[in-house]
């Protein structure tokens, strides 16, 4: 055992003592040698330091899915996770948020699985079709359909990082997936109701990926949720009025708030920002975005950027009234025809006109233009407005030189952190500002709690204020007693703004973008 490395790390719990109706912390120092899991320190604790200690688990091979808990913010299985890897002198541990506590770290799985009831996870068949004689063989090819959707263990770490789930009426992820598992499957004959089932609650769903990336066995429920809310519009299965509002403007209007196509640059005036084609030629083309263009609010967002890249000298253009919506929220509502239609039109204009990058406002065109077709054919160098604008302070071309002495802290837009990957380069910049002090709230990063404005919901929010992810996040931030809610993606900015609104909070905290404290501090 010589090989062994053995490393003292300090777990603090947070229990609930039903006797008592009591949530309380304790803290236990535990030696980890290499390979230990979780679950292993849990036990070791429960043996030698705290008979009292009370948790789940099973099989310890992470296929029941009983042991499911949270670790510094991140849902993860115990049983699954090496305490060594995780890097970190402390672990806090929490039971499974979403989700009634029944004792310490246990947790009440009946509301998880009274979802699953209501999708029928089981084969529809007409009782006449099962008594008729059959040679009905499937291919390989229609398993493979739904192999990936059939290895779900039901260990409900997806509901429990699902922000959509702090609204009872959501089915939630694993449910919503297991459900499309049935549609694709070409034995089961209940498409209709499937369908009708999913479109009750999948509105809720903001796209945000953090049910992808806590699932265990790594399936990919955000893009099966996309998938099935394109089935449901492809059927005209229920979809809600402000759903077809909004996929009806974008149709008409090629942006998706109902404003004339005429009026996209109307933000410029007086800033005589250059157009393709008055240009033949531009170093970045300076793709708006649509709320941007059209939102008096985000409407500071576009001429703060505009006014950075002046300071740093930058050659831009826009596309001007050329420019349609980048399709985003469009695709994840379903309606894929009406994204590729507005994406080919873009994608045209990308191909027409000489530039060297495209730098984005909203973290929604940032993915869609690096992730989607017909965008992703074209070979297209994007740049979220973050990322070109760090590199500037990086290498010296742009120095914040005015002092901002609040408190701030960031949020993470989900498609540009959890969809995209980029986590510091917002925080770079917030952190050049001098006299800004940053304070990170408990969930961050990967594991940041959406605004709930993704997937269209922006415009198609309908739940009261407590079950609205916004408020919820909010909350979070007044907790911290910072000043400042900084955000870097319009969408987030809305989402916030209102739910601090709501909660009567405007003399106590606002919202801004990164680009708006930054140019503040030029």
């Amino acid at each position: 055992m010589g090989s062994e490395k053995e490393k003292a790390v300090e777990f603090k719990i947070k229990r609930f003592d039903p006797e008592r109706n009591k949530r309380y912390l304790s803290t236990y120092k535990v030696p980890i040698l290499t390979g230990m899991t979780i679950l292993d320190a849990l036990l070791y604790i429960k043996d030698n330091l705290d008979g009292t200690l009370t948790f789940r688990h099973s099989c310890r091979m992470g296929q029941c899915g009983s042991c499911g808990i949270l670790a510094n913010g991140k849902p993860m299985l115990a049983c699954y996770t090496q305490v060594l890897q995780l890097g970190v002198d402390v672990l806090e541990i929490e039971p499974l948020p979403n989700l009634p506590v029944i004792k310490d770290l246990v947790v009440d799985f009946h509301p998880f699985f009274e979802k699953f009831v209501k999708i029928k996870p089981i084969l529809i068949r007409a009782e006449e079709e099962l008594r008729k004689p059959t040679e009905f063989t499937q291919m390989p090819s229609d398993l493979k359909k739904y192999w990936d959707e059939s290895i779900c263990i039901k260990c409900s770490l997806c509901y429990g990082s699902c922000p959509a789930a702090i609204d009872m009426k959501f089915l939630g992820p694993s449910s919503l997936t297991t459900n499309y598992r049935f549609i694709v499957d070409t034995r089961d004959d209940g498409l209709s109701e499937r369908l009708k089932t999913a479109s009750e609650t999948i509105w809720l769903c903001t796209s945000c990926s953090s049910c992808t990336l806590s699932c265990p066995k790594e399936i990919d429920c955000a893009t099966v949720l996309d998938n099935e809310r394109g089935l449901i519009v492809e059927e005209g299965v229920l979809v809600p009025r402000t759903a077809k509002d909004v996929l009806t403007s974008a149709f008409k209007y090629h942006n998706p708030v109902r404003m004339s196509p005429g009026k996209r640059t109307d933000w410029s005036k007086g800033l005589e920002i250059k157009e393709l084609p008055m240009v033949e030629k531009t170093d970045v083309l300076y793709f708006v975005g649509c709320l941007p263009s059209y939102d008096a609010r985000n409407q500071e967002i576009a001429k703060s950027i505009a006014q950075i890249f002046r300071k740093i000298d930058v050659n831009f253009a826009t596309l001007g009234n050329e420019e349609w919506c980048c399709g985003d929220h469009i695709l994840r509502l379903g309606e894929k025809g009406l994204f590729e239609m507005l994406a080919e039109h873009n994608a045209s204009l990308f191909k027409k006109y000489g530039f060297n990058r495209i730098i984005t406002i909203s973290p929604h065109c940032y993915h869609t233009f690096k992730n989607d077709k017909p965008y992703t054919d074209i070979g297209l160098n994007v740049q979220h407005y973050t990322q070109f604008i760090s590199e500037a302070i990086k290498n010296g071309r742009l120095r914040p030189v005015k002092a901002i002495k609040k408190k701030v802290t960031y949020h993470d837009p989900c498609f540009l952190g959890k969809r995209s990957g980029i986590y510091d380069e917002p925080r770079e910049i917030l952190k050049s500002i001098p006299g800004l002090e940053l304070v990170e709230m408990g969930r961050s990063k990967e594991n940041s709690f959406c605004c709930g404005g993704g997937a269209g919901r922006i415009w198609t929010e309908e739940a009261t204020p407590e079950n609205r992810p916004c408020v919820n996040r909010t909350k979070e931030a007044l907790e911290l007693g910072v000043e400042v809610i900084a955000t870097a993606c319009p969408f987030c900015v809305t989402a916030l703004e209102d739910a601090v609104k709501v909660l009567d909070a405007e003399d106590k905290i606002v919202v801004k973008d990164v680009s708006e404290l930054l140019r503040e501090a030029l």
